[in-house]
C-alpha cells in the first residue's frame, strides 16, 4: 500500500522523552492510542484529551510476572502483522473483535546503560533485556507496507512533518526507511545482549558473531578527502576533546596507538607518534624530560604528530610542545594552565583520554573479510628473557631491552627500536627484511646520538647472522630478540665473537 492514515497507534516506551511531540498529534488527529503500564499512566497525565486505552482492555489480559509479559498475546501482534489490504486477514481480526494498528511507538529497557555500568549487578543487567519491545518492534518493521514504526524519540519530529505534509497520512518510501532503522536498533540491542553474555568467553571459534557498532559521528573525511568516514564507538573507554578542531579519521587511529603504548609505563612517559607508527618514545622521572628526550631521536617526523603523556600534561611541558606544530595531544588530564597556552593554538586539539579498561580483541577488515584475534596485551619482564650469550648484559641494559621490545609491539614490522637510557634513538620500521629495518633505525642513532652506544629490540627473530655483524660496526651493545630461527645457533655464534650480550624473549610481536 502507499499512503495510509494513522488512525490507531500502540506507545509502549521506556524512554518517554519527547512523548508531548505524538501526544499533540494525537490529539489533534482523533488517533486512539493504547498502551501499557507506565507508559499509560504517563500519557493519562499529558492530556485529558487523549484518546487512550489500556492494552488490557484490548486483550482481556491484565499483565503478568511482574511485567514481564503484558504485550506477548495474539491479538495484539494480529493488529500488528494483519495486511490491510488482504480480506482474509481482516474477516479473521473481525472475528476476533481484534484492532488493526497504523503506528507502533515502541522503545527498550536500558539494557546498554546497566550492561556498561560496573556496579550494575547480573540481574540488574538480565532484567533490563526487553522482550515483548523487540518483538513489536521487528513485527512492525517487518509488516511496514501496512504499519509505521518508532523505535526513538528523535524519530518523531520527522515523522510529525512527514504526516504534516501528507495529510495525515505515511508514504511507503518513509514507512521502509524507518523499517529499516528499527531492525537496525534491534540488531544493535541483541549484539549488546550477546556480547554481554559472552563477555568472558575466550573462544574465537563460535560459529556467528555480533559486533556492538554505535555510530559517534560523521568524520570531515576519510584517509583521504576524496573518502567518507564515519566514527564508531567500540569498547568503553572514552575520549573527549578538551579543545581544537575536530578528529580527523587518522588523528583517532593515531592517538589510540599513542596513548595505548604510553600507559604501558608507570613512569612517566611520552610518545610521539606519526602515521600510525611512533618515531619517538622515552621514560623519565621529570615529565619535560621524557618529551625531549622522544623529540630528540627524530624531530624531523615528529612535526605535525600526536604527542601521547601517561600521566596529567604539566604547564612546563605544554610550553615546550608549543615551540613545535603538533596536531594532537592526548594526556589522561591537563592542567588549566596547561590547557590555558596550549588552546591558544587553534589547529591543536587536545584529547582527555585515560583507557582503563582493557580491550580483549581486535578487529580488522579487509575486502572481502573481517579479521578477529585476541590483543596482544602479552607483556615482557625480566623472567621472560633468556641469556644466549657469554657475555652477560648488565642491569641498565636489561632495562633498556625491555623497554624497546615493548616500544616493537605498537611498530609495524619489520621493527627495529634502538634504545639508550630509556629513550629510542634510533626507529625502523615497516620494511620487508628485518636488515633494512636495522639500517633504518641505525641512520637515525647516527644523525642525533653518533657516539652513543644503544640496545636493539627486535619484534621477531634474526633470519641471518648479518644483523649481528651491523650492529658491531654500530655501536649497538645489546641484542634483545624472540628467538626461533634455523640460524639461531650462528647468530649466537656470532653474538659471541662480536662480544655483544644477546637474549631471547621466546615470543614475537608482529604488527601488521
Amino acid at each position: 500500500m502507499s499512503n495510509l492514515p494513522i488512525r490507531r497507534a500502540i506507545v509502549s516506551v521506556y524512554d518517554k522523552t519527547n512523548l508531548e511531540i505524538l501526544v499533540d498529534y494525537f490529539v489533534k488527529n482523533k488517533v486512539h492510542v493504547y498502551s501499557t503500564g507506565g507508559t499509560f499512566k504517563f500519557l493519562k497525565k499529558l492530556d485529558k484529551n487523549l484518546i487512550v486505552s489500556d492494552i488490557s482492555e484490548l486483550t482481556k489480559f491484565q499483565e503478568i510476572l511482574d511485567g514481564r509479559v503484558k504485550t506477548l498475546h495474539p491479538l495484539l501482534h494480529a493488529g500488528i502483522l494483519s495486511k490491510k489490504n488482504n480480506a482474509s486477514h481482516t474477516k479473521q481480526l473481525k472475528s476476533l473483535d481484534a484492532k488493526e494498528f497504523d503506528l507502533v511507538v515502541v522503545n527498550l529497557y536500558p539494557f546498554e546503560k546497566f550492561s556498561s555500568n560496573i556496579s550494575a549487578s547480573e540481574n540488574e543487567c538480565i532484567e533490563n533485556i526487553d522482550i515483548g519491545g523487540p518483538t513489536m518492534i521487528r513485527a512492525a518493521a517487518k509488516n511496514f507496507n501496512n504499519v509505521t514504526v518508532l523505535c526513538h524519540p528523535q524519530l518523531y519530529n520527522d515523522f510529525i512533518s512527514e504526516t504534516e505534509q501528507n495529510k495525515n497520512n505515511v508514504t511507503l518510501k518513509f514507512r521502509k526507511r524507518f523499517a529499516g532503522l528499527a531492525f537496525e536498533t534491534t540488531a544493535y540491542y541483541e549484539s549488546l545482549i550477546s556480547n554481554w553474555f559472552n563477555r568472558n568467553n575466550d573462544d574465537l571459534c563460535i560459529q556467528t558473531s555480533s559486533l556492538p557498532l554505535k555510530k559517534i559521528s560523521t568524520l570531515r573525511y576519510g584517509e583521504n578527502p576524496h573518502q567518507k568516514g564515519s566514527l564508531y564507538a567500540f569498547g568503553n573507554n572514552k575520549v573527549i576533546k578538551v579543545s581544537g578542531k575536530d578528529l580527523s579519521y587518522n588523528n583517532i587511529g593515531d592517538l589510540e596507538v599513542a596513548m595505548e603504548l604510553a600507559e604501558q609505563f608507570s613512569s612517566p612517559s611520552c610518545v610521539i607518534l606519526k602515521h600510525g607508527n611512533p618515531c619517538g618514545v622515552a621514560l623519565d622521572k621529570n615529565q619535560e624530560k621524557a618529551y625531549s628526550k622522544a623529540l630528540k631521536c627524530d624531530q624531523v617526523s615528529a612535526f605535525g604528530g600526536v604527542i601521547a603523556f601517561n600521566k596529567p600534561l604539566t604547564t612546563k611541558t605544554a610550553k615546550l610542545i608549543t615551540k613545535i606544530f603538533t596536531e594532537v595531544i592526548v594526556a589522561p588530564s591537563f592542567s588549566i594552565e596547561a590547557t590555558k597556552i596550549l588552546s591558544m593554538k587553534k589547529k591543536l586539539v587536545l584529547v582527555k583520554y585515560n583507557s582503563n579498561k582493557k580491550t580483549k580483541k581486535t578487529v580488522k577488515s579487509t575486502r572481502n573479510f573481517l579479521l578477529i584475534q585476541d590483543k596482544d596485551n602479552k607483556t615482557i619482564n625480566k623472567k621472560d628473557l633468556v641469556i644466549k650469550t657469554k657475555n652477560q648484559p648488565k642491569d641498565g641494559q636489561i632495562e633498556d631491552m625491555i623497554f624497546g621490545f615493548i616500544v616493537c609491539k605498537f611498530l609495524n614490522s619489520n621493527a627495529v627500536v634502538l634504545t639508550n637510557n630509556l629513550s629510542t634513538v634510533g626507529i625502523g620500521v615497516g620494511q620487508t627484511n628485518r636488515l633494512d629495518s636495522a639500517k633504518q633505525a641505525m641512520k637515525r642513532k647516527e644523525e642525533n646520538y653518533n657516539k652513543t652506544e644503544a640496545v636493539l629490540a627486535s619484534d621477531g627473530f634474526f633470519p641471518f647472522s648479518d644483523i649481528i655483524k651491523l650492529c658491531s660496526k654500530n655501536k649497538i651493545s645489546a641484542i634483545i630478540q624472540p628467538g626461533g630461527s634455523i640460524q639461531d645457533n650462528d647468530i649466537i655464534k656470532v653474538a659471541n665473537e662480536n662480544k655483544i650480550p644477546m637474549v631471547f624473549t621466546g615470543f614475537r610481536h608482529f604488527k601488521h
